[in-house]
């Protein structure tokens, strides 16, 4: 492999080193199947709570570093992003609930697909897609979904899901300013409005329950940050539209 790394695998973490025990073995081993220079980037919080550094420390080509400035989800995004070296950067969640060996088929479609895309999606909401999460939350999660959608006209049906590969350079780009789980559409949203052109493509994904420990989402703090950002984002669209 040579010195450029063109790959870099992020995945922020709160109090997952059970599931990286499981994920980074498993990471490497996907990795090591593309034959090019690669890095997996470990986005802590701001405090180490678990053992997730000694668990980074046994796997080479694994970079632990803490978020910054704050504790947030958005904060170890941005650090992640900041911190990439590969020309392409993939995220994905550090609970288990996505599957390493996923991330062949993503970097497939991003590289040797006709007209390449700019983002490549695993998602759930395409036909052959799936999810183990209960009806409510599908159904939630859906909506969810529609909404964002429809009122911002992106083209996608599952711009929730954080699984995706992206080209480094203009995700670097972006000034990102939400500071939960929203920062996930956040990135879309800034992606297709600084380019109106912009390919996004969606292939099927089989979205797993987590593997060890709680999830860190509070519904109603979840629920309130989406409609407020959905809401400054459909009022930005819209002035955008106005000076047409």
């Amino acid at each position: 492999m040579g010195n450029l790394i063109k790959y870099s695998v992020v995945l922020p973490c709160y109090k997952e080193a059970e599931n990286l025990k499981v994920l980074l073995p498993e990471l490497q081993e996907t990795m090591k199947q593309l034959g090019q220079a690669y890095e997996i980037v470990i986005v802590d919080t701001k405090e180490a709570f678990d053992e997730t550094e000694q668990v980074c420390e046994q796997y080479p080509h694994v970079k632990y570093i803490h978020r910054s400035p704050g504790d947030c989800y958005g904060d170890a995004v941005r650090t992640g992003i900041q911190a990439a070296q590969g020309q392409w950067i993939i995220f994905m969640d550090s609970d288990g609930s996505h599957t390493p060996a996923f991330i062949l088929k993503l970097i497939e479609k991003a590289t040797t697909s006709d007209n390449l895309p700019d983002v490549v999606i695993a998602s759930r909401y395409v036909s052959g897609g799936s999810t183990d999460n209960n009806f409510l939350l599908v159904s939630m999660s859906k909506l969810l979904n529609l909404v964002y959608i429809k009122v911002l006209g992106i083209k996608c049906l599952d711009i929730s899901n954080s699984f995706r590969i992206y080209k480094a350079e203009p995700l670097k780009g972006l000034s990102l300013k939400c500071q939960h789980f929203d920062i996930v559409e956040e990135i879309i949203y800034q992606l297709t409005s600084k380019n109106h052109s912009l390919k996004i493509m969606e292939i099927p994904f089989s979205f797993k329950k987590r593997l060890h420990g709680e999830s860190k989402r509070n519904f109603l703090v979840f629920l309130y940050n989406y409609l407020v950002t959905l809401t400054a984002f459909a009022a930005r669209r819209f002035l955008s539209l106005m000076k047409k």
